[in-house]
């Protein structure tokens, strides 16, 4: 295995008894990636996770992860982490740092970068959600590991929560540490990671970088059409099903998906509709190969 390479897994599978969870995964992680592994809930992304720090072994295949991975330079950040809420976040710091011999003058620091020093003297139980997880992540920074391991980091929280978290790893990241996360959802991701690992039913659907994918998956630009409360959305599938590969319909807005060459062809055809409020065509993006893989009938 390279010396920059992480993980590398060949034809690996995963079984609880005689029910096979993961089958038949090929991924290669390296030294310095932000990765997110993708997918609906209980597509088998959390027991990747575990595979991947150690907690679970592999039932068959071949399961390499350096060296380097297997040190107190990873760290791992659960889905539902050990806070307790009658603690302050000063004193639960201070009780980890303790337990994984951290030196506690690293922990101002660490609540400064999280953007939770402000709060470090209140007790947990009145924490927000974001917070909490901030908190899980200061946590995780605590033995200053070069690889970071988090499980569904976004679930539950709100939008500006999730933009907070995902402004803090890509400071992570642009510092040099590898982030290796799972989620059900992709809002926020394309700005920090740089490969995306999709898992349904527990394979591996597709891996890559974010524009080798949508390249891999033909996606082209797409076209989205504000409708009108008299419109019919039948009707406007009928006049360019020819044209297009898929659609998804979100309330008022219907997007649909073609070839680049049918662009002109549908934006005619759309122009001549009097129940359309507005059309305009987007860049497709890693949301649209998400909505593909999961979504196609």
């Amino acid at each position: 295995m390279h010396k920059n390479t992480l993980i590398d897994y060949q034809n690996v599978c995963f079984s609880y008894g005689k029910t096979q969870i993961l089958s038949d995964i090929n991924i290669q992680i390296n030294r310095g990636e932000s990765v997110a592994i993708v997918g609906h809930n209980g597509a088998g992304k959390t027991t990747l996770i575990k595979l991947l720090i150690g907690i679970l072994s592999a039932s068959s295949g071949h399961a390499k992860s350096s060296k380097y991975a297997q040190t107190n330079k990873l760290s791992f950040m659960p889905e539902h982490g050990a806070l307790y809420g009658h603690l302050r976040g000063i004193d639960l710091m201070l009780y980890f740092a303790k337990l994984k011999g951290a030196d506690p003058d690293t922990i101002d620091p660490i609540l400064e970068l999280v953007e939770i020093k402000f709060a470090s003297e209140r007790k947990i139980s009145n924490y927000s959600k974001g917070m909490k997880q901030r908190l899980l992540l200061a946590q995780a920074l605590l033995s200053d590991p070069e690889i970071l391991i988090l499980d569904e980091p976004y679930s539950g929280l709100d939008p500006n929560s999730r933009r907070l978290f995902s402004k803090i790893l890509q400071n992570l990241s642009n510092k040099g540490k590898s982030i290796i996360l799972s989620s059900h959802t992709l809002d926020g991701l394309s700005d920090i990671v740089d490969n995306v690992i999709f898992i349904n039913q527990g394979q591996v659907a597709l891996a890559g970088k974010i524009d080798e994918i949508i390249n891999n998956l033909q996606l082209s630009d797409k076209i989205e059409i504000l409708l009108t409360e008299d419109c019919l959305v039948d009707e406007i599938l009928q006049s360019v099903g020819h044209l297009i590969t898929d659609h998804e319909l979100v309330q008022d807005k219907l997007s649909v998906f073609h070839q680049p060459d049918n662009n002109m062809a549908i934006l005619n055809t759309l122009s001549k509709m009097s129940c359309i409020k507005n059309i305009h065509t987007v860049k497709a993006t890693i949301n649209d190969a998400y909505y593909h893989l999961y979504n196609k009938k």
